[in-house]
């Protein structure tokens, strides 16, 4: 049964939810899953490393963003990294090139698969999906939009590195 609330996309972005911010899907408004505790650790760390990375490489890291992947879709990243240089004003305007993921238990790869496909046809050149479960971490990008399994999370231009076993040992 669907649920969703229809609304304008200009209703959507003038709409604050209580909880966690939803997406907005041709019109409809979707719900996401509250992460819990692994879920949370991870986006903390993973914003740390890439905050203190970011410094040196001049990246802009936000969480929880709105990314409009067409039209009458938004998005709503975990984590989403942008280059240096303006970005947009209240919505960013230019999609970042790297978009981290990080499952909750009631996440499904195969429901992901579509928000994949959409980061990548926006033009973010690197989506980072990592599973704290199962304490695994895939890497899509255009050139792989099928996605590997990694143990090193990694980008290009800028180079970041992020070796998985790192990011997870936040978790023991």
């Amino acid at each position: 049964m669907d649920t969703r609330v229809l609304m304008t996309v200009e209703e959507y972005l003038h709409t604050q939810f209580d909880g966690p911010d939803r997406e907005y899907v041709d019109g409809g408004v979707v719900e996401r899953n509250m992460g819990e505790l692994p879920h949370a650790i991870l986006q903390a760390e993973m914003i740390y490393i890439l905050r203190s990375l970011g410094k040196s490489l001049g990246l802009r890291v936000l969480t929880e963003i709105r990314i409009p992947v067409s039209a009458t879709r938004f998005r709503v990243a975990d984590v989403a990294v942008w280059r240096s240089g303006p970005i947009g004003q209240r919505i960013p305007t230019v999609p970042p090139f790297l978009v981290v993921e990080i499952l909750s238990p009631e996440d499904r790869l195969v429901r992901l698969q579509p928000k994949i496909r959409e980061y990548l046809a926006h033009g973010v050149e690197w989506v980072w999906v990592i599973d704290p479960d199962e304490r695994r971490a895939l890497s899509y990008a255009p050139a792989d939009p099928g996605g590997a399994l990694v143990d090193e999370l990694r980008t290009q231009n800028p180079d970041v590195t992020i070796p998985l076993a790192d990011l997870l040992s936040a978790l023991d």
